[in-house]
């Protein structure tokens, strides 16, 4: 899993599978965010199983689908809300 940190609490990666979301909670991530739409590609963990997994792991899990066809700014402000209020929680992993 290939991940970076953006700014503080915040670090993109990418779709993480079952070994990951522990590895991400053994990191201390408190709150996995989802761009993904369900169909955008076969993961290992689809929305519902990666919810289950981090709420297991004791993690919040969001999910926000996006793409270029349905990026909106309220979209982009739900966005922005999701991940400030995600932040004060602690560290954030979005993908």
């Amino acid at each position: 899993m290939d991940s970076f940190n953006l700014a503080e609490n915040l670090v993109f990666g990418s779709q993480p599978g079952r070994k990951d979301m522990e590895r991400l909670a053994d990191v201390g991530i408190k709150t996995v965010v989802n761009l993904r739409f369900a169909d955008e590609e076969e993961p290992e963990l689809p929305p519902d199983a990666e919810r289950e997994s981090a709420q297991e792991l004791g993690m919040n899990f969001v999910h926000i689908p996006v793409s270029a066809a349905n990026i909106s700014d309220e979209l982009s402000g739900e966005i922005h809300q999701k991940l400030s209020e995600a932040r004060k929680d602690g560290p954030v992993y979005v993908h």
